[in-house]
């Protein structure tokens, strides 16, 4: 069966479930040539000096530790798969909105329409990014995105038509995408060819 094209999006709750489990379980699965991860912000992880750099390192950026993306690291490195950020440095916010995000202060309305323009930016940046790598491998590519991103009328998807997304999930299917009280699962739906 042919793969080229498609995509695997696995939502990422940033931390209120295990993500990395579903990460290395799809990624075991398929074994992919590529992953394209938000959490790596601009850093592309292609080469082995790549890798050793990163580790010795132990550097993302202000927004993202390392402890966060260690393991989906180490994983991509020993199978020799291509770890691709797909995102702005510190997500592209400024000094100013990283302190308020990390600190979780409110931010003023100017800045909360600030923010509002920074996520259609990445998300245009993080469509690019799909379109640059779609063609690049015979394999899925695996796509780790947070799960709002993933969202039904997300414009990631706008020019896609063979895709399977894993996705944090109550009983009836609906897509989660923050700490709930209802019992969460994984779900998959597949648009386009069967994998």
């Amino acid at each position: 069966m042919n793969f080229t094209n498609s995509f695997i999006f696995i939502g990422d709750t940033h931390g209120f479930l295990n993500d990395f489990e579903k990460q290395k379980e799809v990624i075991e699965r398929y074994n992919p040539e590529y992953v394209l991860a938000e959490s790596l912000e601009d850093i592309n992880l292609e080469s082995e000096k790549n890798y050793q750099n990163i580790s010795y390192s132990k550097k993302i950026s202000n927004m993202t530790s390392f402890s966060i993306v260690k393991d989906l690291i180490e994983l991509c490195h020993i199978k020799g798969i291509k770890l691709i950020g797909i995102d702005f440095k510190n997500f592209g916010f400024n000094e100013n909105l990283q302190h308020k995000i990390i600190n979780q202060q409110e931010p003023s309305l100017e800045e909360k329409e600030e923010i509002n323009k920074i996520v259609i930016e990445r998300e245009n940046k993080h469509s690019e990014m799909l379109q640059k790598y779609k063609n690049k491998s015979i394999k899925p590519i695996v796509v780790i995105l947070g799960a709002w991103h993933l969202r039904n009328g997300s414009p990631i998807f706008k020019d896609l038509n063979n895709y399977k997304l894993i996705f944090p999930c109550d009983k009836e299917g609906n897509i989660i995408f923050e700490p709930t009280d209802k019992k969460i699962s994984w779900c998959e739906r597949i648009k386009g060819k069967k994998y």
